[in-house]
């Protein structure tokens, strides 16, 4: 782990890590591939997991033939269960390595699709990250704020390209909204709503803030049971700024995969919403776009952001599991608390070397 005066040392560093560690002083073999071969995946996490749809569009025998948005190919697979790896290399054509690893120096980056080992992911992908691989981190992207800290403080210093983020993120809409906020004055109320059958694929929230920006001042979360709600409302309570008094953004689950929000403004309002229905393609290519530039090269945020929507994780999880729902500041969650495992013995530490 990172001494203390060099943690966080990411935030004063360029999040955006160039090329040079995929070229420079490189005798890889996924370094030396031919222009215009496809970009090399290692493939991660085959249980609760959205490999199974990301493979399908990425190869040529998927539904997807034919499209040129993708210039990748899981090319390597890891799994603790070597069968399952073996199944999936069998479907979709790539290798089967027996470490976690084994793909060093054979891969232009690596993808964990899984929820199950998100709490080892600090471990599992340190030697990537430590020889400069892009790395797609799988939401939410840690259990404390420490891991965290100490993945990001390690791409920084190995100029490593991260992409962290959830499938709604990657929208047209996020990407294109903000520019509709300047016709709507202050805000005064906004409302969301996507579906929810567990908290983790809760995607809204990370959407929102990237529309509304990341000043969340508190945030809390109802709901009877994260991994299998009935219910749930989370609440993010937004810092006064100039020109704008404090606001909520509202946040509830439904049982359909669609979503929807409404922005309500003095002097206007703003809807839109994804209908039930939308194909995989539209709801997972252009994440697939996005983790593709981190494979080139490119960072997709800045580091600090992950690190300020990781926090509202936590903090949506702190206040359902340590204050009974009630708002918790953001900022105030201890660095070692822990989001609850999905699967606590999915892994244990000695899996991993040090």
């Amino acid at each position: 782990m990172p001494d203390k005066e060099t943690r966080r040392s990411f935030l004063t560093k360029s999040a955006a890590a160039g090329t040079a560690s995929l070229i420079a002083g490189s005798t890889s073999e996924a370094a030396q591939k031919k222009a215009g071969s496809k970009l090399k995946v290692g493939v991660f996490g085959l249980d609760y997991t959205f490999w199974n749809l990301w493979a399908d569009l990425l190869s040529p025998e998927g539904k997807s033939s034919g499209t040129n948005l993708f210039n990748m190919e899981a090319s390597h697979v890891w799994d603790k269960d070597i069968k399952k790896a073996e199944n999936f290399a069998k479907k979709w054509g790539c290798k089967v390595v027996k470490k976690y690893d084994g793909m060093l120096g054979k891969v232009d980056g690596v993808v964990n699709g899984e929820l199950y080992n998100v709490p080892w992911q600090h471990k599992m992908f340190r030697p990537y990250i430590e020889a400069g691989v892009p790395t797609y981190l799988s939401r939410p992207w840690s259990s404390r704020l420490r891991d965290l800290d100490y993945m990001l403080d390690l791409a920084a210093k190995n100029n490593t390209p991260l992409c962290a983020s959830a499938a709604y993120e990657h929208y047209n809409e996020a990407d294109n909204f903000q520019h509709k906020l300047k016709s709507i004055g202050e805000i005064e109320a906004v409302f969301a709503t996507c579906g929810a059958n567990d908290r983790p694929h809760f995607h809204i929230p990370y959407m929102m803030m990237k529309i509304l920006g990341y000043n969340v001042d508190k945030i809390s979360l109802m709901t009877n049971d994260p991994k299998k709600p009935d219910y749930l409302q989370t609440t993010y309570i937004y810092s006064a700024a100039e020109n704008q008094p404090q606001y909520a953004l509202s946040m509830h689950g439904s049982r359909a995969y669609v979503f929807s929000f409404t922005i309500i403004g003095k002097e206007g309002t703003e809807s839109v919403n994804m209908p039930s229905g939308a194909s995989y393609f539209y709801r997972f290519a252009p994440q697939l776009i996005d983790i593709q530039k981190t494979l080139d090269g490119k960072s997709y945020q800045p580091f600090d952001i992950v690190r300020k929507k990781f926090e509202a994780v936590l903090t949506e999880y702190y206040s359902h599991y340590e204050r009974g729902g009630t708002p918790v500041k953001v900022g105030t969650v201890p660095q070692d608390w822990q989001l609850p495992p999905w699967k606590p013995d999915w892994y244990d530490d000695s899996d991993f070397k040090d």
